[in-house]
This record gives C-alpha cells, structure tokens and sequence, in this order.
C-alpha cells in the first residue's frame, strides 16, 4: 500500500519533472515487483495423529495429506493457483518408531484410481508449469536450472519446490521425516470425488542399517479429503 501511495505522488509530479518522474516510478516498479516475488513460507511436520489418512506397519506409521484446493497449497507454497493449473502437492510423512533409520523413496510412490497410476513430477517440471509464461503444459527434462528471465523469483521457487520434495527420505530412529509430491492431476471437474476413490502407494521402504525391504504402504485418501470442509 505504501508504494502505491508513493507511485501515485510521483506521478503527479511526473507533469513538473518529466526526467525525474521516469527515474522515480521505474525505481518504484521495480521495487514492487521485487516486493511482489516469490517467498517460501514455513511447513512443519505435525503429530501422526493430526493426519486422517495414516496406516501403521513395523513400528513405522506413514502418513499423506493431498493438498486439492488452492487454498491449502498456498498455505504451504507462495502461489494461489497450484492445483486450478494441474498440479497437486500430496505431504508424504514418516513417523519412525524404531532403534533403527528408515528410508522411504518418494519417487516410487504412486497413486491409484482404477487405470490411473499417478507419480511425482520433479520440482522443475513443476516449476516451469507454474510460472512459466507459456500457459501450455509442456513437459520440460531434468534438470531446469532457471527460468529464461524469471529471475531471482523463479530462483527461490524452484529453490523451495526443490527443498520440499520428497524424493528419497530417511527418518532416523524414534523421529520423524517428510516432504511433498507433486501430482499432475488428471481432467477432472470432481477432484475431491477422484481422490476420495484414490489411494497412495508406496511399494519402496526399507532399513537402512541392513537394507532389508520392509512392507509396503497402500493408503486411502477418503479419510484426508472427508476430513477438509
């Protein structure tokens, strides 16, 4: 609001001095849109027990949160419109309750709804669909680096998809560890229908102390989407 009001005041002054008011208001853009940029918000794992959609194996609970409206996404990522643009992030969280590290790898982990079998994009493809000016889904290889003249915003986006990915994660004895998914959902006008019928599996789970597997996880998402108003 102050810059607002301080790009206002130079533009009525921009009739005085005309030299004055080009260097001002492109300083005063400038800065709104620095100001306007990307910013990672804080995401902390909660209790088991806060998650509906939770099973427990071995001494090991995992548990997963599908964030299908725009409104939870934002609360985790800075952009109001993830999921109208595609993309649903799916919170993966291990609850350890064992002497021994558990490792769990995300890219394995699927979801199923009848004949679909949705996996993770990678942060970048996830980025370059959100921010990129080309409003088209085209999918992108590994590794996207930057955006072409996204800049410093499209910079700490990728650096925040990127930090909370779960790609491969250990959750070291009687602690806990997490991350996100990212979904590419199919055309659906009933997305909370879709997913109620949805399960997530995660076939990939193992010590890490003898790399014995460990039983897999298959766990239905109606609980987590009864759960959200």
């Amino acid at each position: 609001m102050d810059t607002v009001k301080k790009l206002f005041k130079v533009m009525n002054h921009g009739a005085v001095c005309p030299a004055i008011f080009r260097s001002s208001l492109v300083i005063l853009i400038l800065s709104a849109l620095a100001i306007g940029g990307y910013k990672a918000r804080p995401w902390t794992i909660g209790a088991a027990e806060s998650y509906p959609a939770r099973l427990h194996s071995e001494g090991v609970t995992i548990a997963v949160q599908p964030l299908f409206q725009d409104s939870l996404a934002a609360r985790v990522f800075d952009k109001s419109d993830i999921v109208t643009r595609g993309i649903m992030p799916v919170a993966l969280l291990i609850f350890n309750d064992n002497d021994f590290p558990v490792q769990v790898d995300g890219a394995s982990a699927e979801l199923i709804h009848e004949e679909d079998r949705l996996r993770t994009l990678e942060p970048g493809q996830v980025v370059h669909g959100l921010f990129s000016k080309d409003k088209r889904n085209v999918w992108v290889p590994q590794p996207v680096p930057r955006l072409p003249g996204g800049g410093r915003s499209d910079a700490e986006a990728l650096d925040d998809f990127e930090h909370k990915f779960f790609d491969r994660k250990i959750a070291e004895p009687h602690n806990k560890a997490g991350g996100f998914l990212y979904l590419r959902l199919p055309q659906s006008k009933d997305i909370r229908g879709y997913l109620a019928e949805s399960r997530i599996y995660i076939p990939e789970i193992s010590r890490v102390d003898t790399g014995a597997p460990m039983i897999y996880f298959e766990i239905d998402l109606r609980p987590a989407v009864d759960a959200v108003p």
